[in-house]
C-alpha cells in the first residue's frame, strides 16, 4: 500500500448554505479524492490541522455523481461533469477548525 500525502486526500472545504449549518453543529465538510476511505480521511485531517490539534470523531462519506450538461454552442451535444466525494467531519467536543469560514 502506497502512503499519500494529507494534501493529495483531502482537496479542499466545501462552502455552502448547507455545509454553513453544520458548521454551527461542529461539522465541516470537505471534498477528498475518490479513492480516499473514511480511515485515510481521518489521518490526513489530524495531520494537516496537527498545530490546532483536533481530534476526528467521526467520518462520512458521500459519492455524489456528476451533473449532465448542455450545450448551447452545438444542438444536441450532451455532455456531464465529473463525479466526487466529499467527507462530512464530526470533530470532539468543543473544538473548531479555525479560518475555514473566514471571519464569520
Amino acid at each position: 500500500m502506497t502512503t499519500r500525502a494529507a494534501s493529495e486526500i483531502v482537496i479542499g472545504p466545501v462552502i455552502t448554505e448547507r455545509t454553513y449549518q453544520l458548521y454551527t453543529q461542529g461539522r465541516y465538510t470537505f471534498r477528498v479524492a475518490k479513492t480516499a476511505n473514511k480511515t485515510d480521511i481521518k489521518k490526513a485531517l489530524e495531520e494537516q490541522y496537527e498545530a490546532q490539534g483536533i481530534k476526528v470523531r467521526d467520518v462520512n462519506t458521500v459519492t455524489m455523481r456528476g451533473k449532465n450538461r448542455r450545450s448551447l454552442r452545438r444542438i444536441g451535444s450532451i455532455g456531464h461533469t465529473s463525479g466526487w466525494k466529499k467527507a462530512i467531519v464530526t470533530l470532539g467536543e468543543g473544538q473548531k477548525i479555525e479560518g475555514l469560514f473566514g471571519s464569520v
